[in-house]
């Protein structure tokens, strides 16, 4: 297997292409990169930013590159010993006509060889979509849209077409029957008549798309050359157009339903990502879908084009295992694959899937809670409680904004569930349908966890406990339903007792249930509860949560040790292109954490100064206090380095705060934005960063200090992510600081000019010796030179000891006084790597009060007694003690390697 030594995140659009890959790949392995980890590349929506909108998997993306260019990087990157992971989406697909195989079933229906494709619930009881796939596009309902000229009939080139403002969808052969027999007795329309009958026979004749699309042309362009059929065309959609009733009737006769896009939240018979209208969710488990849609892949693989795979939201899928199973069975033992997962604490992954781990969200958070400090996170907890008092607890907020969602943007599939249980006799007729749609709401939002996967029909330990926990909590919280959560929860675990065919009910009803607990506590908690519970914004963030009670080394040691024994290969990952923020600028606010007291009192300042630019003229306070405590956080996070306030940054916090605020759903949303509330908002965040104005006269000083504490953490957090069992991932960017906000800010184009010309300063510098390498690097700490250094040696570490890293031991190490630091050892035949990081204030400040002469690390008994500093050049000897003065008086952060000799 090629399991990458480090992998490099880069987001390709139309403005990062092939073309600048290829451009970059010098730079990357210079740097220490061995994998180029690419978003995906598939022909997507026109204009996509980031891929997952994909409408035809089996071809490149025009707007990224082609297959000759593609070749070419992997030519390039066999030459520099360099492989390829690739980002794929299994779950879904974009619901637009560019999505031919989804066009074609609006089309043909069950006579398109795509009717299986995509999860549609046929036989949805609501006579608008029984037998007719929902199409919420509108922007009002649909009558109003045909009373207002707003739908129309069209012709273009492939023929009849339903018009709505710039969209077009095809028009079904369900329909031809209705134009026929307004021609019937019209003899000028006999030519066309001719023409729509024929096209009425072909498309019910063969499945195939590609014939389909044949015949077409075959009769559509040669009838067009044609002047006299033109006017027929035109004179045939001026009369429709300009009847209403024969518009209805035709667009009523659709093989899909235009519907009022809000509509959506309430009935729904396909499956969508989350909550996006324009996601549609495919049917992976069907064997020809699966064939299908990863035959391109397949080709590159075989073609030494690709390496590896990272399976973008496998939580979605039906059968998630038998997914991973099957994409082993396709690939082959060798090729490398990791899962996008959220994991929540103490989670583990389930057994026997044939995959190397996750995409590295939950490292993330552990890395991040290794470098927060405990006493000071509960005095930020505390000071948030006084600040709002009537805040709920943290899990209560999770329940309440998962019940909100469900029942605001989740309406259609709650109800589909609660048929599914009826449907399925695993719910008594006798029992109030009402009762057991409120059940079915308490059983999802007091799911602990994203989902479980049952395969046998018969759950595991682990997972009975988590169904027997959310039966306590629902019962808990609504005692009068114990009968419908009883069955409910009978349903999701299965007994020895059930024959088999109520067993068969009941996993389907599970796999059913599993792939929308997951939408729904992403929505719940990620997209809304993170936005809300504003204790700490660091650790709101994907696979991280708040609530942690207690964390230490030991904890973090215990966790990594048990993570190499079960998934080596897993990703290390500090950020990616879901991050919330930066994971610099997480350790910004991780830091406050030290400096709890100096920030109480600044709030508070800080708010009285600002209190004038509070704007009450719009029926509320604007910014509310919430808002308000949530911008002083993103400005510690997010503030340029080198404290220069630019019109750009004030846009982006700006653009930040109002995605954030519709995000949390208190003031404004996304479906119906309060204009004047985010106007006034984004006032204030102007004129508090007005030179005009003494704010940032408070505010720097403060944010400077953090910032000396804030470099050398990002410099511990770097550092242990490369050195740590798994595969370290940079994210785009991030060999410098990365202090973004979420999506789309967390995706701007990288200045990769710059990082080179650094690193080749660096270089340069390095060469002149150790002094004129730390005054570069320490010159101008603003600009990231450091962690720049710190990423390319240990890359460069990782490349030369590349066994150590993937297949050493991790070996804890302790010093002989608590100084505030984590330290380990990485060995493998006899080559060592020892690891030595500061993870709170206390080695600071001894380094300042000289407090680490008589401070050294015990080292194991078969460690090397001569060790060199990969940072310093220096070489060290320690025989079983290791004076950390010795190895921290130059770089607060260590790497050291060493052998023992025979």
């Amino acid at each position: 297997m090629k399991v990458p030594l480090s992998t490099y995140r880069l987001q390709l659009n139309n403005s990062f292409t092939f073309k600048h890959v290829a451009e970059q790949i010098a730079y990357l392995h210079e740097l220490g990169i061995t994998t180029i980890y690419a978003s995906p590349v598939f022909t997507a929506s026109t204009g996509s930013t980031h891929g997952y909108d994909v409408c035809d998997p089996l071809c490149l993306n025009n707007e990224i590159g082609n297959l000759k260019q593609l070749q070419q990087i992997a030519a390039t990157l066999r030459k520099n010993n360099m492989t390829w992971l690739q980002d794929i989406v299994p779950n879904h697909m974009v619901f637009s006509m560019s999505n031919k195989r989804l066009a074609d079933v609006l089309e043909r229906d069950v006579f398109s060889q795509y009717y299986n494709w995509f999860d549609i619930d046929w036989h949805h009881p609501d006579p608008e979509l029984h037998g007719r796939l929902m199409v919420p596009v509108l922007g009002k309902p649909l009558n109003e849209c045909i009373q207002q000229k707003e739908i129309s009939l069209g012709f273009g080139e492939d023929g009849l077409e339903i018009k709505y403002q710039k969209q077009t969808f095809p028009y079904s052969i369900s329909a031809y029957d209705v134009l026929l027999s307004v021609m019937e007795y019209e003899p000028e329309f006999e030519p066309l008549a001719d023409v729509l009958y024929k096209l009425h026979s072909a498309g019910r004749a063969d499945r195939a798309l590609t014939s389909w699309l044949e015949v077409k042309r075959f009769l559509l362009q040669p009838f067009m050359l044609i002047d006299k059929n033109k006017a027929l065309v035109k004179q045939l959609l001026a009369m429709v157009n300009a009847d209403e009733q024969l518009l209805q009737k035709i667009v009523q006769q659709q093989y899909y339903h235009l519907s009022f896009w809000q509509d959506a939240n309430h009935k729904i018979n396909y499956r969508r990502f989350f909550a996006v209208n324009e996601l549609i969710a495919l049917n992976m488990d069907d064997e020809d879908v699966f064939n299908e849609y990863h035959s391109l892949l397949v080709d590159l693989y075989e073609e030494d084009i690709i390496h590896g795979l990272r399976l973008d939201h496998i939580d979605g899928l039906r059968e998630p295992g038998e997914y991973v199973r099957g994409l082993r069975e396709l690939f082959g033992e060798e090729c490398y694959m990791i899962i996008e997962k959220i994991l929540e604490r103490d989670e583990a992954l389930p057994p026997l899937w044939p995959m190397q781990g996750t995409t590295g969200y939950e490292f993330g958070s552990q890395v991040s809670w290794l470098l927060t400090n405990m006493t000071g996170a509960k005095e930020m907890v505390n000071f948030y409680r006084s600040l709002f008092p009537e805040m709920p607890a943290y899990k209560e907020i999770l329940f309440e904004k998962k019940l909100a969602f469900l029942k605001k943007f989740m309406g259609g599939e709650w109800d589909n569930l609660v048929r599914n249980l009826y449907d399925g006799q695993l719910m008594p007729a006798t029992i109030d349908r009402e009762k057991v749609k409120q059940a079915l709401a308490l059983f999802m939002c007091c799911f602990p966890v994203y989902r479980l996967y049952p395969e046998d029909g018969r759950m595991d330990e682990e997972s009975k406990r988590v169904i027997q926990q959310t039966f306590d909590d629902a019962m808990l919280r609504a005692p009068e339903l114990r009968e419908p959560l009883t069955y409910l929860t009978a349903a999701v675990w299965n007994t020895d007792e059930q024959d088999e065919i109520t067993n068969s009910h009941c996993l389907s009803f599970q796999k059913r249930l599993m792939q929308f607990t997951g939408p729904l506590t992403a929505k719940g908690v990620e997209d809304t509860t993170f936005y809300v519970y504003n204790a700490l914004l660091a650790h709101n963030e994907v696979g991280d949560t708040p609530d942690v009670e207690a964390f230490s080394v030991d904890h973090f040691h215990k966790w990594i040790v048990q993570r190499q024994r079960d998934y080596p290969y897993s990703m290390n990952a500090t950020s990616t292109h879901d991050s919330k923020r930066g994971e610099d600028g997480r350790i910004r606010l991780n830091v406050l954490t030290w400096f709890v007291n100096e920030w109480k009192q600044l709030v508070e300042q800080w708010r009285q100064i600002n209190s004038k630019y509070i704007i009450t003229a719009i029926g509320q306070q604007a910014p509310m206090l919430q808002d308000e405590y949530f911008i002083y956080q993103s400005l510690i996070a997010g503030f340029p380095a080198d404290g220069n306030v630019t019109d750009e940054y004030i846009t982006r916090l700006k653009n930040y705060f109002i995605k954030s605020a519709r995000e949390a759903k208190i003031y404004t949303d996304w479906q119906q934005p309060d204009s004047a509330y985010e106007e006034a908002c984004c006032r204030f965040i102007e004129q508090i960063l007005s030179p005009k104005h003494n704010f940032l006269q408070s505010f720097q000083p403060f944010l400077n200090n953090i910032l000396h504490y804030a470099y050398v953490f990002s410099l511990s957090q770097v550092l242990i992510k490369f050195t740590v069992p798994g595969v370290p991932d940079t994210y785009q960017g991030c060999e410098l600081w990365n202090n973004s906000y979420v999506d789309p800010d967390n995706r701007r184009p990288v200045n990769f000019a710059i990082a080179n010309k650094y690193l080749q300063e660096i270089k340069a510098a390095e060469k002149q010796g150790l002094p004129a390498l730390y005054s570069y690097l320490y010159c101008e700490t603003q600009n990231g030179k450091q962690k720049l250094f710190i990423t390319w040696k240990t890359l460069q570490c990782r490349r030369e000891r590349a066994a150590t890293f993937l297949y050493g031991s991790y070996i804890p190490v302790y010093a002989s006084a608590d100084c505030g630091i984590i330290a380990y050892a990485r060995e493998h035949n006899d080559q060592w790597v020892l690891v030595i990081a500061p993870v709170s204030d206390a080695l600071l400040i001894a380094k300042g009060k000289q407090l680490l002469p008589d401070v050294y690390l015990q080292l194991p008994a078969n460690a090397p007694v001569t060790w060199k500093n990969e940072f310093t050049g220096e070489t060290i000897h320690a025989h079983k003690k290791m004076p950390l003065e010795a190895v921290l008086k130059v770089f607060p952060v260590a790497l050291l390697t060493g052998e023992v000799l025979a």
